[in-house]
């Protein structure tokens, strides 16, 4: 089973929010000559020795640094952020993609200021978080949260996190991406766990089920929230995600036995409620669709679309693994969440009991799903 869909479209959205990102140094700011300072600091042997790629390299030191879909490897990040760097210079650096922004002198200032894999050395974290950049007010920040961790051998008890001082929402889309790969292992593994011991045809519809699900939440990230703020990437980030851990905590409570919940009561008007919303959604985005950042037509239907073939894989799936449960109560809940997450509201579910406090106004709780 495979978490974490993630993909150079979803980065893009970010374009439509660049103001601070590319202003390294601002010429009336102190921080430009603190960082002709910083950058003065004398480079290690193993930079000379790293020869100018041709194209952006492959490698992606952030993954290797954070173990995301292979094993945590220091010394293998360092080399390939030298690679990026060396890239980077070249003008090789592609932009608007989460490897780009926190790899090369990013991910060389991470691993100097924590000591990973390679001698702590503050004075040359500075020189690379220089050599990184942001906006003003991140790159003064992030300055002095590196000289407040000292220079001695001793890695700092609290790691330097190269999102810890972002002040632009730029910034911020980027660092949620990141947090979701992140995220994303983790649910892969809670997914693993929840399905040993199923038999092999139950496994098999539940990985289908799991592959409609990340193309819903996707579509459902993409097309169905409206991103006019500069924080436009988190905010798409966050409601992809939300739905992702909804759908680990609405399985773990279905393993627990709590299927008591699930009604085929009102199916038929349930299934006219939602698509009356729909018919009202559309119309308003519709009328819209001009206005910057503002949810389109396109974007709910695809979503739409990709949900109802995430439903169809549940209710396949459901029959196998939940028999007792009947097709019509199944398709009832999930449309039940489907409206939810049409008019916006939210439901806060405990990860380790999958308790919903819904927060809807008629106070109905069914369980949750994405």
């Amino acid at each position: 089973m495979l978490l974490g869909m993630r993909s150079l479209a979803f980065l893009l959205a970010f374009v439509f929010s660049i103001s601070l990102f590319a202003q390294a140094h601002d010429p009336e700011s102190k921080e430009e000559a603190k960082c002709d300072a910083y950058e003065r600091a004398p480079l290690p042997t193993e930079a000379s020795m790293i020869a100018t790629p041709k194209q952006w390299p492959e490698c992606a030191s952030y993954k290797l640094y954070s173990g995301i879909g292979m094993k945590v490897d220091f010394e293998a990040a360092r080399k390939c952020a030298w690679a990026e760097r060396s890239a980077s210079q070249a003008n090789l650096e592609p932009r608007y993609t989460v490897g780009s922004v926190f790899g090369g002198s990013a991910m060389l200032t991470v691993l100097y200021a924590n000591g990973e894999g390679i001698k702590r050395d503050i004075p040359l974290a500075l020189r690379f978080a220089c050599e990184a950049g942001g906006s003003t007010a991140e790159l003064e920040g992030r300055t002095a949260s590196l000289k407040a961790l000292g220079n001695s051998a001793v890695p700092p008890k609290n790691k330097f996190d190269f999102c810890g001082d972002i002040t632009s929402g730029f910034m911020s889309g980027f660092c949620a991406s990141r947090q979701a790969e992140m995220d994303d292992l983790e649910r892969t593994k809670s997914l693993h766990s929840l399905s040993m011991g199923w038999t092999s045809g139950q496994t098999s519809a539940f990985d289908t089920l799991i592959q409609a699900e990340q193309v819903y939440a996707m579509a459902h990230g993409r097309g169905e929230i409206n991103l006019s703020g500069t924080a436009r990437g988190m905010e798409e980030t966050e409601a992809e995600q939300m739905l992702r851990d909804n759908f680990v905590a609405a399985v773990r409570s279905f393993e627990k036995g709590e299927l008591a919940v699930i009604s085929s009561a009102n199916s038929p008007k349930v299934g006219g409620d939602l698509n009356e919303l729909y018919r009202g959604l559309m119309a308003s985005a519709e009328v819209h669709k001009a206005e910057y950042g503002a949810v389109q037509p396109e974007g709910i239907r695809t979503a739409e679309r990709a949900w109802l073939k995430y439903r169809d894989a549940w209710v396949a799936f459901a029959k196998l693994r939940y028999p007792t449960v009947s097709t019509e109560a199944w398709t009832a809940l999930l449309t039940k969440d489907r409206i939810r997450v049409l008019t916006g509201t939210r439901c806060e579910v405990d990860p380790e009991d999958g308790a919903c406090k819904d927060l809807r106004e008629d106070g109905s709780s069914p369980r949750p799903l994405p």
